[in-house]
C-alpha cells in the first residue's frame, strides 16, 4: 500500500522525536550512573505521578470544555466526549509536528468527520489558537515582573533564545489577530501571495486558491463581528486557557513534590517553565524535542539540586507532559480514524452563519 505525503510526513516527525530523544539521552546521561536514575525515578511517589497524569488529561480535557462551549453557541450539537476526541487528536499532531502546526488541521478534518462545517470548526479553532497563545504570553509576562530576578539568573546566557521565543510568539499572535479583525486587507494580502506563487508556478489553478482565500477571511470577517459583540464569550474562552497554561506548568511542580522535594514554591516553579514554555514552542522542531529538555535541565538545575535528581526531574517531567500525551492521543486517534463517520465536503462546509445573538452559558454539567 503506497503511503500518502503527510502519512510520510509524521512517519519522518515521529522518527525524528525518537532521534531527538535518543540523543538528549545519550548527552545527558554520558559517563552518569544510569542505574541511580532509574532508582530516583522509581523512588518517585506514585501518588503524586497519578495526579500528573490526572493533571495532563485536565488540561487537555480545557480545550474540548471551550470546543463544547464554542458549538453550543453556534447550535451544533455535539457530546463532550466528542469534543476531548477532538483535544486529543489536535494534541497528538501538534506533539509530533513541528512548531504543533499539525493539530488544527487534523481537528478540522475529525470534526467534518462528524458532520461539523469546515468553516465553523477553522473558525472555533482560529479562536481558540489565539487565546491559548494569548495565555502564554499573559503568563509569562506576568512571572517576568513578579518573578524577574530569580528567571533572570536562571536564564543566564540563554535570554537571547526567551527574547526571541517571545518575539517569535507575539508576532504569530499579531498575525492571526489581523486576519481575524482585518479580513478584507487579509483577503487582499491572501490573493497578492496566490498571484505571485501561480507567477512563478508554484501553484497552479490560482482561481481555486483565490475563491478559499476569500471564503476564509468572510468568515472571519463574520467571527470578528461576533467577538465584538460578545465579550464575555471570548472572555470565558481565555478563562480556560490561563487555566490550560497552569495545568501544562504545574507538571513539573508535581514531579519536583514526587521525589519529595520542598523549599521552593509552587508559583516559583511555573513561572520558570512557562517561560521555557515561551522559549521553545515556536521552535521548528516536532515536539519541540531536544531544546525543551535541554531548557529544562539549565533552567531547573538549582532547584533540583544534584545533577543525577535533575535529569531524573527531567524524564519524569517530559514523560508526564509530552510523551504520555503521545500515547494517549495516538489511541484516540487511532481508534477515531477506525470508528468515526466520512462525510463528503461540499462548498457550503466552508460557509458560516452569524451566531445566535443570545451565547449558550456554560452549565455546571460541562464543568
Amino acid at each position: 500500500m503506497k503511503l500518502s505525503k503527510k502519512a510520510v510526513t509524521y512517519i519522518l516527525d515521529i522518527a525524528f522525536i525518537l532521534f531527538a530523544g535518543i540523543m538528549v539521552f545519550r548527552i545527558f546521561f554520558h559517563n552518569k550512573e544510569l542505574g541511580d536514575i532509574i532508582e530516583d525515578i522509581k523512588r518517585a511517589d506514585v501518588t503524586w505521578v497519578i495526579i500528573g497524569l490526572i493533571t495532563i488529561v485536565a488540561f487537555v480535557c480545557c480545550e474540548s470544555w471551550i470546543f463544547h462551549y464554542m458549538l453550543r453557541i453556534y447550535k451544533i450539537k455535539v457530546s463532550p466526549l466528542r469534543c476531548i476526541r477532538y483535544s486529543f487528536i489536535g494534541f497528538f499532531f501538534s506533539c509530533i509536528t513541528p512548531s504543533a502546526s499539525g493539530g488544527q488541521p487534523m481537528q478540522i478534518a475529525y470534526m467534518k468527520r462528524d458532520g461539523i462545517k469546515i468553516g465553523y470548526s477553522t473558525l472555533i479553532t482560529w479562536i481558540v489558537t489565539i487565546c491559548y497563545k494569548s495565555s502564554l504570553v499573559i503568563l509569562g509576562t506576568i512571572f517576568l515582573i513578579f518573578k524577574r530576578d530569580y528567571c533572570e539568573a536562571a536564564l543566564g546566557d540563554w535570554r537571547w533564545l526567551l527574547i526571541l521565543g517571545y518575539a517569535l510568539n507575539v508576532g504569530l499572535l499579531a498575525l492571526m489577530i489581523f486576519v481575524l479583525f482585518k479580513p478584507l486587507y487579509a483577503r487582499k494580502l491572501g490573493i497578492q501571495i496566490v498571484n505571485l506563487l501561480a507567477a512563478i508556478r508554484l501553484v497552479k489553478k490560482p482561481e481555486k486558491y483565490i475563491m478559499k482565500v476569500s471564503r476564509i477571511t468572510k468568515n472571519y470577517a463574520i467571527g470578528a463581528e461576533y467577538v465584538k459583540k460578545h465579550v464575555k464569550v471570548i472572555f470565558n474562552v481565555m478563562l480556560i486557557s490561563l487555566l490550560q497554561r497552569v495545568l501544562l506548568s504545574s507538571i513539573t511542580y508535581i514531579v519536583y513534590r514526587a521525589f519529595g522535594l520542598s523549599g521552593e514554591g509552587f508559583i516559583t516553579i511555573i513561572a520558570i517553565q512557562t517561560v521555557i514554555g515561551i522559549m521553545v514552542e515556536m521552535m521548528p522542531l516536532p515536539g519541540a524535542a531536544g531544546i525543551s529538555e535541554t531548557c529544562f535541565v539549565v533552567l531547573f538545575e538549582s532547584i533540583f539540586g544534584s545533577e543525577t535528581m535533575l535529569n531524573s526531574a527531567m524524564l519524569l517531567s517530559r514523560g508526564i507532559s509530552f510523551y504520555a500525551l503521545i500515547i494517549i492521543g495516538g489511541l484516540v486517534t487511532l481508534i477515531s480514524h477506525i470508528f468515526a463517520k466520512h462525510y463528503p465536503i461540499a462548498e457550503e462546509d466552508f460557509d458560516v452563519k452569524k451566531p445566535d445573538p443570545k451565547p449558550v452559558e456554560i452549565t455546571k454539567a460541562d464543568k
